[in-house]
């Protein structure tokens, strides 16, 4: 996996990484997201979790619920690797973590990050709409295509990255004329 090394300061932001959207169609990316962890510093991290409960929006328009608890939690390999870093940890119900209960754009701004690489689920939903956000709130934006998945299906994880391939928003569609740190 190539990971974009421009020298700006960077975050990570892992996004969902829960047992709720894990299966093993798509838990691979967990060995990638702690490979990820051990070969790349970054300049700050955030975590967040999903939960929708009985009569949120979720619920409402499409008749889905996935109530707070132990599977909306970050899988303990993951939370346990985290630990060595001061984390942002952030909880929401939408998709995208900049409107979780945290003000991440503020975090970011104080820590002078100026680029995003997101990993985590689902690739075409809470990772899109996070990558989406994060370029709007102006940093430069790389999803990770190695370490993102999709918990409805391969083709909604590949719809999603081609959305933004499309937008040069990935770590094999960057466009920007940069080094690469490159994991194996």
């Amino acid at each position: 996996m190539k990971i974009p090394d421009s020298k700006r300061r960077k975050a990570l932001v892992i996004v969902d990484v829960q047992g709720s959207f894990l299966s093993p169609r798509n838990e691979y990316i967990v060995k990638n997201i702690l490979s990820l962890l051990d070969t790349v510093d970054y300049d700050s991290y955030i975590n967040a979790t999903f939960h929708a409960e009985k009569g949120s929006l979720w619920d409402m328009q499409q008749g889905w619920t996935c109530p707070a608890g132990p599977e909306t939690q970050t899988i303990p390999a993951l939370a346990q690797k985290l630990k060595q870093y001061d984390v942002i940890e952030v909880s929401k119900e939408t998709k995208s973590i900049f409107k979780g209960n945290q003000d991440v754009t503020k975090s970011l701004r104080e820590d002078n990050i100026q680029e995003l690489h997101i990993v985590g689920l689902d690739t075409n939903d809470c990772v899109l709409a996070t990558a989406f956000e994060a370029f709007d709130h102006g940093f430069f934006t790389y999803v990770i295509e190695e370490c993102c998945q999709s918990s409805a299906s391969n083709e909604s994880h590949e719809n999603g990255l081609k959305i933004l391939r499309g937008q040069d928003m990935t770590n094999n569609s960057c466009v920007e004329s940069i080094v690469f740190t490159i994991i194996k």
